[in-house]
């Protein structure tokens, strides 16, 4: 994580849901509002964690996003809504967030291509296996590595049903890629 999370407590300890270097992996950019349509307003990209003892406290979520500007007036972006869901391992919710993109946004930092978007909360007890959800609502692209087999810990989080389906993203004619997001917490 960077910025903000790199000024949190020397006890924090961050949780990735990748192995490795980002500028070695091959990340591509998704909403899944391009992907899916309208009724992904109401789908968020999902990851699941394990926290590293009982009652460790979540107090950032990061990923990698981009919202379209690319230094230019004519891409300086609309205002949209965001949202950032913690939840248990049987996905009851711990915790909600919505606010605009605006102030997390590469527009905001001068930044013209993928963003670490860190979003600062209020310290979230989890224990065990943990899913966060964040909703892009096609007001930025999340970066997503692809993936060779489905993945064990990136799904596609459905609001109605409360449910997780696969990350798999269409990529042609009844053809799917599965996908892990690029994403991190921090915690204490």
């Amino acid at each position: 994580m960077s910025s903000a999370a790199d000024e949190k407590s020397s006890n924090d300890q961050i949780l990735y849901s990748y192995e490795g270097n980002l500028t070695d992996k091959d990340i591509f950019p998704v909403d899944l509002v391009s992907f899916i349509g309208a009724p992904a307003f109401f789908f968020a990209e999902a990851v699941k964690f394990n926290a590293p003892k009982p009652n460790w406290k979540i107090n950032a979520v990061q990923l990698y996003a981009w919202d379209g500007f690319n230094g230019t007036n004519e891409s300086v972006p609309m205002e949209r809504i965001i949202g950032l869901e913690i939840r248990d391992k049987d996905l009851k919710l711990l915790y909600k967030f919505a606010d605009s993109q605006l102030p997390y946004s590469n527009y905001a930092h001068n930044a013209t291509l993928m963003y670490p978007l860190t979003i600062d909360i209020p310290q979230v007890p989890v224990s065990g296996e943990f899913y966060v959800c964040f909703f892009d609502r096609g007001a930025v692209v999340v970066a997503a590595e692809p993936i060779n087999e489905t993945s064990k810990t990136s799904f596609i989080y459905v609001e109605d049903g409360n449910s997780l389906i696969n990350s798999t993203l269409p990529t042609g004619e009844n053809l799917v890629t599965p996908v892990n997001w690029i994403m991190a917490v921090n915690g204490n």
